[in-house]
This record gives C-alpha cells, sequence and structure tokens, in this order.
C-alpha cells in the first residue's frame, strides 16, 4: 500500500498521457514541463519493472502491457472523479427554480408543496411567475399550456383545460339556466381572455352579447372576485376543488368545457432524468 500511494502521481501523469496521446500535450494541460512528466514516466516504469512506452519519432506510444494498464486506470480515476463530484454536489444546497403561469402557482402548486417538502427537505424551491408560455431561460421548470408538441423540451402532461363557470352560492340562486349567465357579471382573466368565449359557445350561447364584463389580471384574480361576490367567473378546473368542497364557490351550472390543450410541466431534455428535476417530476405525477 505505502508503494501504491508512492505511485498515485506517476500513475496520474501516465493517465494523462494517455488521454492526451503525448507528452507535451499532457505538459499542457498539467501545467508542467514536458520534462518534468517524461521524469514521472521513468519513475513508474522503473517502480513497476515494465516497460510501458516506445518512442515513435519525437513522441512516445504505449506498449501492448501499457496499454492494459492505461485502460484499466482511465476506468479507476473516472470513478474517482464520480465519487468526488457526488461527494461534491451532496454538500451543495439544492435549488429547482421555477418559472410559472400565476394561478398555476397559486392555486395548483402552491397547496401541494408542502407534501413535496416533506419527501424532500434538502431541496430548495424558487418560484417566480410569468404571464405567457415562457421558455427555459434561468428556470429549471416552467409551466405550459399547449397540446404537447414540442421537439426541443422534456414535458410531463399534467391535466386538460377544462372550464367550469363558478360564483358565490349567493350569487348561483339568482342562476335558473345557462342563459342567465348573460344577465350577470363575467369575470375575465386576461391570461386566458377567450375562456368565456369558448364555454359560451359550447353552451349555445356563443352569438349572444353578456352585458357585464370585468377583465382581471388571472384566474386566481377571477376568483377571489367570484368569492366576494364580483360576478361570475369560468375558470380551470382543477383550480377550484378546494373552494368547491367548501362551499365558497359553487357551479350554477353543471357544465364543463374541455379543450383541446393541456397544461404540461416542461423541463430540459437532456436534464429530465438527473437529480433533482428527476425528483420533481416523479413526485408530480403522483399528483395527476
Amino acid at each position: 500500500m505505502h508503494k501504491l500511494r508512492n505511485l498515485l502521481g506517476p500513475l496520474r501523469v501516465f493517465d494523462a498521457v494517455n488521454r492526451a496521446h503525448g507528452v507535451t500535450r499532457a505538459a499542457e494541460q498539467l501545467h508542467v514541463t514536458p520534462g518534468a512528466v517524461s521524469q514521472q514516466l521513468k519513475q513508474l516504469e522503473s517502480a513497476v519493472n515494465v516497460k510501458l512506452f516506445k518512442k515513435s519519432g519525437r513522441e512516445i506510444e504505449l506498449t501492448d502491457p501499457g496499454r492494459q494498464l492505461a485502460m484499466r486506470l482511465a476506468e479507476l480515476f473516472d470513478r474517482v472523479e464520480e465519487a468526488v463530484a457526488e461527494v461534491t454536489e451532496a454538500s451543495r444546497p439544492r435549488r429547482l427554480r421555477l418559472k410559472l403561469l400565476p394561478s398555476f402557482a397559486t392555486k395548483w402548486l402552491m397547496p401541494r408543496l408542502d407534501a413535496f417538502h416533506a419527501l424532500h427537505n434538502e431541496i430548495e424551491i424558487q418560484i417566480t411567475t410569468t404571464s405567457e408560455n415562457d421558455h427555459l431561460e434561468n428556470a429549471d421548470f416552467i409551466v405550459r399550456v399547449g397540446v404537447g408538441e414540442w421537439n426541443d423540451v422534456h414535458f410531463d402532461h399534467l391535466f386538460d383545460e377544462t372550464f367550469l363557470p363558478v360564483c358565490s352560492p349567493a350569487m348561483a340562486a339568482t342562476i335558473r339556466s345557462p342563459r342567465d349567465l348573460l344577465q350577470a357579471k363575467l369575470l375575465h382573466s386576461a391570461i386566458r381572455p377567450r375562456a368565456w368565449s369558448v364555454w359560451l359557445e359550447s353552451a349555445g350561447l356563443g352569438d349572444q352579447v353578456p352585458i357585464h364584463d370585468v377583465t382581471l389580471a388571472s384566474q386566481a384574480m377571477c376568483l377571489q372576485a367570484a368569492i366576494d361576490g364580483l360576478g361570475l367567473a369560468v375558470v380551470q378546473h382543477n383550480y377550484v376543488q378546494e373552494e368547491l368542497r367548501s362551499g365558497r364557490l359553487v357551479a350554477p351550472v353543471d357544465k364543463f368545457v374541455r379543450t383541446e390543450l393541456g397544461y404540461y410541466l416542461v423541463c430540459d431534455l437532456h436534464k429530465a432524468n438527473t437529480y433533482p428535476l428527476w425528483e420533481f417530476r416523479e413526485w408530480v405525477r403522483t399528483l395527476v
């Protein structure tokens, strides 16, 4: 073992010469002189008492025993570097950067996030919001609304876009049919501006013009306005399940409208199965 410790330096130089295909290039990578590299190689050959090199012009090439040793050493040094990288990475804080649609973050993810922290308290979650189907710049995950036809990213389907009108119990008492909705204030999300049009058309009211329209910044704001009795919101069904269970909101007309779109969790194609992205994706899949 003592002899092996003394040879670790020459063995590392030997591995560098093999990978660089020459003494001169290895010396440049190791930031030493070619003479220092040659000295280490001579020390190694003397210690193992095996000819590892032969002259080839101005450089050297490996003998058969040299090639055998080089192949085994390359594997071992790769494993050492992997072990060091694992230990180094394990000691660093883990952070996932999520860039999400505001209502998705507020009404779908945030109420569930404690469950993820209970499983992975070593992973820090950083959330910013965006009003568009954004790109992955400065983010590990984004959420896109679409049909799931992207070739340059990895994506996991979360849920389909399903619209449902909701309002306060007091307002619901005044509504007997879908046509009655046209007499109330309809709350529109600026992010999903056509949601009411899609729902009304599906209900056979596409040619009707609502009397009152109010546009707010997001579906989350529309939901709060509906809870406060300011009007009717048509929102993604997955965002209002808790409010419907608690009775703070009710569906005055029991009609769901599913579009061709879906919500997708999107990440880098080459990082999808790496830590900690894999752990977050696995957890999200248990929710859908």
